[in-house]
């Protein structure tokens, strides 16, 4: 109960952010856009600083499909199979290869992290750890919530949960 709770807020918090950086990467395009062809001052460092934000994005947007399932996956051969012991496996079996994809993640993107120290962004002039940190740090997220799925689904709480969702959608029909 303690670990959904914590990874509820992490949710919570994955969220604001995620609005947050949408939000600053709007502005900034627009900002730069008004800037470049109307006023004829363009910002450089504005379109690395919104290339850096929409990278972050992405990342943390695949995180957070982690968490409320939304990753692409054959879902019509699941409800064929409706609860029974072979839907579990293969959805234990989904959640398992996401926490292995998400793992190397890790592990990949903390190297390019750490070779990001050697290279510059040219109009931030940061290092591009900035940038590549945005691999490592979600795909942590990730496995946490793919954690979360595979014990979910392992001790029958999933199977509970689509019963719940299945039931209110028969009920609002």
């Amino acid at each position: 109960m303690i670990i959904a709770r914590l990874l509820d807020g992490l949710e919570f918090v994955l969220r604001q952010v995620i609005f947050v950086i949408y939000v600053a990467i709007v502005a900034i395009v627009t900002f730069q856009v008004i800037n470049r062809f109307w006023l004829h001052w363009p910002i450089v460092w504005l379109s690395d600083l919104a290339i850096i934000l929409f990278i972050w994005l992405g990342f943390l947007t695949a995180a957070l499909a982690v968490r409320l399932n939304g990753h692409f996956r054959l879902s019509l051969m699941l409800d064929i199979l409706g609860e029974t012991w072979a839907r579990r496996v293969l959805e234990l079996f989904s959640h398992l290869l996401v926490l292995a994809i998400f793992g190397l993640m890790i592990v990949t993107g903390y190297h390019m992290a750490r070779l990001g120290l050697r290279e510059v962004s040219p109009g931030l002039q940061v290092t591009m750890t900035w940038a590549y940190a945005s691999i490592p740090i979600p795909a942590l997220f990730a496995v946490l919530f793919a954690l979360e799925a595979a014990m979910n689904e392992i001790t029958g709480e999933n199977t509970r949960r689509r019963k719940k969702a299945r039931d209110f959608l028969q009920e609002a029909s």
